[in-house]
């Protein structure tokens, strides 16, 4: 099993629905926990795991991510208004083999916390925040099945050149966004829609108007209900 540091929240003694979810950029499990807990509380039956990423923030240890944007992009181009969509994209190409890596990393994990609660992809979701939601969007385009959603919080179709030889399956995608991002412009978000639906992959949107880079409650509400709908 790919040895990722896990946190569980449930309210079942025997879940029925699994729930992975992946934090942001230099974020900690316990910044993410009061938006797990809200999840496990409010949709019947379900387990979020969140496992944490290896790489860490040299000035807080503590602070997590899946890999260091800084090193593709160290004038923070990305988080120009001025910086086109495509140059965006560009700087998160080169993302690419971490982002290949991970996710293959990220299924096998899947696989033995399914084994762990004894479910399957038709009963589990994937969501994350930021850097969360692209390697959430990667880990369930390159599973062998389709899980039952995977939610994008603030993030992108990042390295989607190297994405594309890789697509395996095809769920539906959940892109939330707020209008007010300004560390994954909005911008973004069209250019993600149009991606997926060009690779005939289900997609939904919801856009935030009062909301920057964070989670809000009614992002949660709505992820809440559609996985408290029965699954068959």
């Amino acid at each position: 099993m790919p040895h990722f540091y896990s946190r569980y929240f449930t309210q079942s003694q025997k879940p029925q629905k699994l729930l992975i979810f992946l934090h942001g950029y230099n974020n900690t499990l316990l910044e993410m926990k009061p938006f797990l807990e809200t999840l496990s509380n409010t949709v019947q039956g379900l387990v979020v795991a969140a496992p944490q990423g290896k790489s860490h923030s040299d000035k807080e240890p503590n602070r997590k991510s899946w890999y260091k944007i800084s090193g593709f992009d160290a004038g923070g181009r990305r988080l120009k208004e001025e910086t086109s969509v495509e140059e965006i994209a560009d700087i998160y190409n080169q993302a690419a083999p971490i982002l290949s890596v991970t996710a293959r990393e990220m299924n096998a994990y899947i696989d033995d916390v399914q084994k762990k609660y004894g479910l399957d992809d038709e009963h589990t979701y994937i969501a994350g925040f930021s850097q969360g939601a692209m390697l959430a969007i990667w880990t369930a385009l390159i599973r062998k099945r389709n899980l039952a959603g995977c939610f994008a919080l603030s993030g992108l179709a990042a390295a989607h050149q190297a994405l594309d030889s890789q697509l395996a399956s095809s769920p539906k995608v959940y892109l939330f966004h707020g209008l007010k991002d300004k560390q994954v412009l909005f911008k973004c978000l069209p250019y993600t829609k149009q991606w997926l639906e060009n690779k005939n992959i289900p997609v939904h949107v919801q856009i935030l108007e009062n909301t920057g880079h964070e989670i809000c409650p009614q992002e949660l509400a709505f992820m809440a209900n559609i996985m408290n709908q029965p699954l068959f």
